[in-house]
């Protein structure tokens, strides 16, 4: 159960860095599905994660950009990560989503019987 957890916030992390690489219309929904999930997950920040998911059609125009939305590709990518995405456990959903967002993580652990700052 925790492998699962596991890889999945491990993909959760690494789909923007796959993005930057290649953008075919499957890993734009995709990372359409993580932006959307992580919106929902720590509104927050989803005016954040509404801007990066603005970014990933930066310099199409409209008429490319519903082009891309419309295809079956896009959807495929979209709908696979809707899937699998609110599998995740809340805690794994917010650090993975603050991991891409750049916010960082703020826990606290009891040490000794005092509140300390934890760590990443």
């Amino acid at each position: 159960m925790k492998v699962r957890h596991l890889v999945c916030w491990s993909a959760l992390a690494a789909l923007p860095q796959l993005a930057l690489a290649a953008d075919p219309p499957g890993e734009l929904g995709a990372l359409q599905a993580v932006y959307d999930f992580c919106a929902k997950v720590d509104p927050a920040q989803s005016k954040d994660f509404g801007n990066q998911a603005g970014l990933l059609f930066a310099g199409l125009t409209q008429h490319q950009i519903n082009a891309i939305r419309g295809g079956a590709e896009y959807h495929r990518g979209y709908q696979m990560l809707t899937g699998i995405l609110p599998q995740l456990q809340k805690s794994d959903a917010v650090q993975g989503c603050q991991a891409i967002s750049g916010e960082p993580i703020r826990q606290a652990r009891r040490i000794g019987g005092q509140d300390r700052p934890g760590r990443r």
